[in-house]
């Protein structure tokens, strides 16, 4: 697709934090910088207690409701006075509510898994990303969309895609190739969200093995996020567990890209890579669980707060969502999304249902 207008609008990359800064822009006081995101938190927020209430009235999963209700709110992600708030909230309280995930999870857990779900996420990384490749060549796509498209679908989503940008060398064609692997990824991943949960219950998996499959299928966090809590908190939990393995091979997948590119005609990097810190904060409240040093009660403060945190995240993600943008990337690429998220599914399901795990 020749003209990207309608996809520029798609403010994702705007102020992914590390990535894509703008240049020129002045850094506002903290008291000002409050001023302009507390319309949008609290429009998040209000939407979020919306569907709490509606959950529990009506026995449904919140984080569902909480997404479909923000896409009904989308408009509110384009308006100059909520935008920078929901931006903020889709991210930055997302990745607050993660790391505080980490205060209900041991280090037991992550021992319980076993090496057979580090096996599996490596192994199915490894297929997606060479998949990718291959079907970018039979639909006559640039080779760096499928590596994009792949990476993002094996890893983490739309900051698996941004994060392989930034260590692949510069192109005329990089920057539009990865608007449009972080459109239709974060399109995709949503769209999955909703349909898991009742495709897992369609295949009669348990709450561990449902963790597993959405855990190491959904593209983004804070989708895998929603998806999992919709199911059960243990299929929740499981699929954090999983995820964030995940999300930990990005730096190892980044270093052989990097090594991979190191001769390429044009070395410069097309930016500068910013570790997820959150990982850190999660790990940090993982051991301090364990070693259980902190007080309960505290610990269930911070639990609470986690899920407070993820709702209203999820609201602004789905605040974001727009099914229309994604329609506007052209067949082929929707093509490899589909064909990409349809791959990993079936192979973690096969391996689930092979009783390997």
């Amino acid at each position: 697709m020749e003209d990207t207008d309608s996809l520029k609008k798609y403010d994702y990359l705007d102020s992914i934090e590390g990535f894509y800064p703008a240049d020129g822009v002045k850094k506002l006081s903290l008291w000002a910088r409050l001023k302009s995101l507390a319309p949008g938190i609290l429009i998040c927020g209000t939407v979020a207690l919306a569907a709490t209430f509606i959950a529990r009235h009506y026995d449904a999963p919140v984080m569902l409701l909480s997404l479909l209700l923000g896409m009904v709110f989308n408009f509110m992600s384009q308006e100059h006075p909520t935008r920078e708030g929901v931006q903020f909230t889709s991210q930055t309280i997302l990745r607050t509510g993660v790391a505080l995930i980490g205060a209900r999870i041991m280090l037991s857990d992550f021992v319980a898994l076993g090496g057979g779900i580090l096996t599996l996420v490596i192994v199915a990384m490894i297929i997606v990303i060479v998949l990718g490749i291959v079907w970018a060549k039979l639909l006559k796509l640039d080779v760096e969309e499928g590596v994009l498209i792949g990476g993002a679908t094996a890893i983490c989503g739309a900051s698996a895609a941004l994060a392989l940008s930034t260590v692949m060398p510069k192109s005329k064609t990089l920057e539009h190739n990865t608007l449009i692997a972080v459109v239709g990824i974060t399109a995709m991943g949503t769209i999955s969200m909703v349909l898991y949960p009742v495709i897992i219950g369609f295949l009669g998996l348990d709450d561990h093995q449902a963790g597993i499959m959405i855990g190491g299928t959904i593209h983004d966090v804070s989708q895998v996020v929603g998806a999992g809590y919709s199911v059960s908190e243990e299929a929740g939990d499981t699929a954090i567990l999983v995820k964030l393995i995940r999300v930990f091979m990005l730096v190892p997948v980044l270093l052989l890209f990097a090594f991979a590119f190191r001769n390429h005609k044009s070395r410069k990097a097309s930016g500068k890579f910013a570790f997820p810190m959150f990982l850190i904060g999660f790990v940090i409240f993982v051991i301090i669980n364990s070693l259980q040093v902190m007080p309960a009660a505290v610990m269930d403060i911070l639990k609470v707060a986690s899920k407070a945190l993820l709702v209203m995240s999820i609201t602004a993600v789905g605040m974001k969502t727009s099914l229309k943008t994604m329609f506007a990337l052209g067949w082929k690429p929707l093509f490899l999304i589909l064909a990409e998220t349809v791959t990993i599914a079936v192979f973690y399901f096969a391996v689930i249902e092979s009783g390997i795990l």
